[in-house]
């Protein structure tokens, strides 16, 4: 799709994005563009007046090589569009030569090519004098800015990556002005990984641990319907006895096939007989009741983590013991979110 139209240029600026968009806190800052989430901001030469304006948006990436006869400054950035996008003066107005851009939510590349930045530098203008082409298309993974042409001279200066300051990062100078409530809350959300946890995510014991090592993967089970989360949580089970490498024991086995079938747990699996579970595995000594734990230097107990992963799995709440169980899993295991990918 391709449309064509005049932006207005104000105070060397206009913007393909989102009329929410953050411009005042760019990730990467180039010659011609500067980015962030959910807009590209473009730099033209004149101070005000319009621009003529191309926007392709492209079913695949176009040509690496760049036509240098006709661009004197062409520079490409990835963001992520999470919102519908336009074109849009600085002050985040939509311009009337543009309809919403077909751009879908996700990764995407922004190709920014200009010409005539230098004749009228600093000016204000009525009748368009530069010409902008953006073309965007679908990418799967993040890159840096590139500058892959330059020959004027508006804006000369290097690529620039801006460190991002997460809010809840030490701020001796802003945390001084914050009330005793908001102390409160960035103290909760460093403890959860970032950002306040939900009520169902705060209620459940066991998931700060899952939160402090994956806090998407934490908040994804909580979100997910029961079906789901009791996938998670049988799958959670059977993966700490393969892990344990105990799962084929004979006297094992039945319990965890019927675990998978949603079936009842034979003896002495089922309910109420975690002290029997305890006294079956110290009975055993074909299996080894220890495990290096790789949290810490220490030996833990395996046998006394793993044997109630299965009775737990039969009886669990909405997300209590998919969380346990995988939080149990991957203490002592070394587990990750690849390997709980595949139970959902």
């Amino acid at each position: 799709m391709t449309q064509h139209g005049l932006a207005m240029a104000d105070h060397h600026q206009f913007v393909v994005g989102a009329p929410t968009g953050e411009t005042y806190s760019p990730e990467e800052t180039g010659s011609v563009i500067e980015v962030g989430p959910n807009f590209v901001t473009i730099m033209a030469g004149i101070a005000y007046g319009p621009v003529a304006l191309t926007v392709e948006v492209l079913d695949d990436a176009p040509a690496t090589i760049v036509d240098v006869s006709e661009w004197e400054i062409v520079e490409e950035a990835t963001i992520t569009i999470t919102k519908p996008l336009y074109v849009l003066t600085v002050d985040g107005e939509k311009l009337p030569d543009f309809e919403k851009l077909p751009i879908k939510k996700g990764l995407h590349r922004f190709r920014v090519s200009a010409r005539g930045r230098d004749a009228h530098w600093d000016l204000t203008v009525t009748e368009s004098v530069e010409q902008y082409l953006v073309q965007v298309w679908k990418t799967a993974q993040p890159q840096a800015m590139e500058r892959l042409h330059k020959t004027d001279t508006a804006w000369e200066q290097d690529i620039v990556a801006h460190p991002k300051r997460n809010w809840w990062d030490p701020d001796p100078s802003a945390d001084a002005t914050r009330s005793h409530s908001e102390q409160i809350v960035k103290q909760e959300a460093i403890r959860w990984a970032g950002r306040p946890p939900s009520e169902k995510l705060r209620s459940n014991y066991y998931a700060v641990g899952i939160a402090n090592r994956d806090r998407a993967l934490a908040d994804a089970i909580t979100r997910a319907r029961p079906q789901k989360l009791r996938r998670i949580a049988i799958w959670a089970a059977q993966r700490a006895y393969v892990k344990a490498g105990i799962a084929d024991v004979e006297w094992i086995r039945p319990g965890l096939t019927a675990l998978n079938q949603g079936e009842p747990l034979p003896h002495p699996f089922g309910e109420n007989q975690n002290v029997e579970l305890r006294h079956a595995f110290e009975a055993d000594l074909a299996i080894d009741t220890t495990v290096t734990g790789n949290d810490q230097d220490r030996h833990l107990p395996g046998a006394s983590h793993v044997c109630h992963f299965g009775s737990s799995a039969t009886r669990f709440d909405v997300g209590s013991i998919p969380l346990f169980g995988y939080r149990g899993t991957r203490r002592r295991f070394g587990l990750c979110r690849t390997d709980c990918g595949s139970a959902a």
